[in-house]
């Protein structure tokens, strides 16, 4: 880290065990104006998000020095240049544009020489063109959406989202796992002659996904009383993919191809035809309304004044919490039970973008990456491990997110539910010393401490728009972490070598090969190969 990088990190450590001496209480009762001070919302005039950030164990002198930190990082300038496609993911030479998914018709961005917005809206056409005919020929009652990791839980969060408040077209099925449970279940709610199949992979090498849609195209056949080869099954498929010519190569034939790009990670397509399936369920003009929500906020994270970026401030927070070490996980509790796949999305953006430790000058970090994130749907959570974030001995940071209306809700338990949420956040702050002057013993174990720090997010209610920012905030999250622990948030490394290694033992399993093996694996395929064999 530069010296002036340096110097301002070892004050935000000094600030961190500072306010380790202090409490939420405390900081509440010396400062009457810290909840007004600390609530910031996230505003394009359509829709908005209230952030109220002042149950964090933060104080304005911490927030100062994270400031100085993120302006002499230069954070909002890295955003501005990854935005323009400067080849931010340096470990392969790319440049990182999910951005540019979102960006008007009017804007204007060049990388190599291509015409990075008018390819996308091209694809943006193509894919509005292409929806607005299968809703309207109705032939397909059922969408499979096949694919894995970003190829899966961007759409199936869209599609889980928005069903609640709108009656999807067409109901959509989502398979992931290279389990074929999960395919034969799903097969299993379908027709063959009313089922479109949307193949979604990047690369088209992923295993799990050609698994699946091997299996598919199989059960396609049989219903369909075709070949393999037919014409007829590839009416029935539709490939997404940055190297559509695979596909054939893998045997998938589709009548239809959608492309991204090299410069879309996967973890960041949500935004492109990867979505293609809620598209088609909700409708092109839904997922207009989406990308202006995720444009409102790419827009307001490279103008708004420091002061009052509240993404560059939820990204600070971060680090404070996360970097210094003073925590190691995070939990993710939406209250809308529309919102359930929020926290399984965001661990794969958080963690397999950040969770790394190696700096781009090839040294091992000094500053803590990515947290552990996990979470449930309020109030199931508070049933379950709520209790641990009470009373445990982990502290682990809290992100509510609630919504003033939900569709369909009924008025009364809707306020229950809002107000749990408002409770669980005052309780995990505040605390309470339940005194029992008969059982001292007993009162000890009924004792909260509070002093446990929580983020409330609070919107009207649960948009096309304001999921579009919500996601798009936790994304240039992740970017503020990122640049200020000088790591590539945009490579995943770690899931490349499990992918190569699980090819080469698959053949060793299938094939009996010999292979250079750890004792445990050598031993771990022989027993398998034994009970594979056993009725």
């Amino acid at each position: 880290m530069a010296d002036d990088l340096s110097k301002l990190w070892q004050q935000v450590l000094a600030d961190s065990e500072r306010i380790k001496g202090t409490s939420l209480k405390d900081l509440f009762d010396g400062d009457d104006a810290r909840a007004k001070v600390m609530t910031k919302t996230l505003s394009d005039g359509e829709s908005e998000i209230v952030v109220d950030f002042s149950k964090q164990l933060v104080d304005a002198q911490a927030l100062k020095t994270l400031m100085s930190l993120a302006v002499q990082a230069g954070v909002t300038a890295r955003f501005t240049e990854m935005c323009n496609g400067e080849r931010v993911n340096f470990t392969e030479n790319q440049a990182a544009l999910h951005t540019a998914l979102r960006s008007a018709r009017t804007a204007k961005l060049e990388l190599d020489g291509q015409d990075i917005i008018k390819q996308v809206h091209e694809e943006l056409d193509k894919i509005q063109n292409f929806s607005a005919t299968v809703r309207s020929e109705k032939k397909f009652k059922k969408i499979v959406n096949i694919g894995i990791g970003g190829s899966d839980l961007g759409p199936a969060l869209i599609y889980g989202a928005l069903s609640e408040s709108r009656k999807p077209e067409i109901d959509c099925l989502f398979v992931a796992n290279i389990d074929s449970t999960e395919l034969n279940a799903a097969l299993a709610q379908c027709q063959p002659q009313e089922t479109l199949f949307i193949v979604c992979s990047k690369s088209f090498k992923t295993a799990e996904t050609l698994a699946n849609a091997r299996i598919a195209k199989q059960w396609l056949a049989t219903g369909l009383g075709v070949g393999l080869e037919s014409e007829v099954i590839a009416e029935h498929f539709v490939v997404v993919s940055a190297n559509t010519s695979q596909a054939r190569t893998s045997g998938v034939n589709a009548n239809h191809s959608f492309q991204i790009w090299p410069w879309v990670g996967g973890r960041y397509s949500i935004a492109s035809a990867m979505s293609l399936a809620s598209i088609i369920a909700f409708g092109f003009e839904t997922f207009k309304e989406f990308l202006a929500g995720m444009r409102s906020v790419d827009e307001q994270m490279q103008t708004s004044k420091p002061e009052d970026n509240i993404t560059l401030i939820l990204g600070l927070i971060d680090v404070f919490n996360f970097g210094t070490r003073r925590h190691s996980s995070q939990a993710v509790l939406p209250y809308a039970s529309a919102l359930r796949l929020l926290p399984s999305y965001l661990q794969q953006l958080i963690m397999e973008s950040n969770g790394k430790s190696i700096r781009q000058d090839g040294s091992q970090v000094d500053i803590a990456t990515s947290p552990i994130i996990w979470g449930g749907v309020g109030t199931n959570s508070q049933h379950a491990f709520m209790q641990m974030l009470h009373q445990g001995t982990q502290v682990v940071p809290v992100d509510f997110i609630g919504f003033a209306q939900l569709a369909n809700a009924d008025l009364v338990s809707h306020d229950a539910l809002v107000a749990n949420m408002f409770a669980q956040a005052k309780a995990l702050a505040f605390g309470e010393n339940q005194a029992d002057k008969n059982n001292s013993a007993i009162a000890e174990h009924r004792k909260m401490s509070g002093n446990r720090p929580s983020t409330t997010l609070l919107a009207k209610s649960l948009t096309p728009r304001t999921l579009g920012a919500l996601i798009a905030m936790y994304e240039h999250r992740v970017f503020v972490h990122g640049i200020i622990a000088q790591i590539n948030s945009f490579d995943q490394w770690g899931v490349e070598l499990g992918k190569t290694l699980s090819v080469e033992i698959n053949q060793q399993i299938n094939q009996n090969t010999a292979a250079v093996n750890d004792a445990s694996t050598k031993s771990l395929i022989d027993k398998y190969r034994q009970m594979r064999r056993k009725s």
